[in-house]
């Protein structure tokens, strides 16, 4: 695992979004200092609890905006599915460390830095300019 370096190909230009996309990059190496340091197990408890609770945050915002720019309705349900599959995931993810049976592991790590590098970069795309061709943001 290795830190995620916020710079210009994370950006989407749109202010309020790209400061809740830092949010998840600092979430995100604030685990892997944890495991720098020798801390994931406890890190991981805490990092799923974060990555929930600010999922919930973050994906409100982008959704609100989606449906005030009308945007393409399939490509709105896509991002919608996206939003959903992760927050399952994080919730399966927070109730097996829970109960013992999710150790930090290179596949829980893998999956949240390639979820978010994935979704800033490719699906967050998809709504840039319906967002701003409707000039609410």
């Amino acid at each position: 695992m290795s830190a995620i370096t916020w710079g210009p190909s994370l950006e989407v230009g749109i202010e309020t979004i790209d400061k809740q996309h830092r949010r998840w990059v600092e979430l995100f190496n604030a685990l892997d200092a944890a495991v720098k340091e020798g801390k994931e197990e406890s890190a991981l408890g805490e990092a799923l609890e974060a990555y929930i609770e600010y999922s919930q945050y973050h994906f409100k915002t982008e959704e609100a905006l989606m449906r005030q720019a009308n945007m393409d309705e399939e490509e709105y349900k896509f991002h919608l599915r996206e939003h959903k599959v992760f927050r399952d995931q994080m919730t399966i993810f927070r109730d097996r460390h829970s109960v013992g049976f999710l150790k930090m592991s290179p596949q829980v790590v893998e999956y949240l830095q390639h979820w978010l590098l994935a979704h800033v970069t490719m699906t967050d795309r998809g709504y840039i300019q319906p967002i701003k061709d409707a000039g609410i943001a």
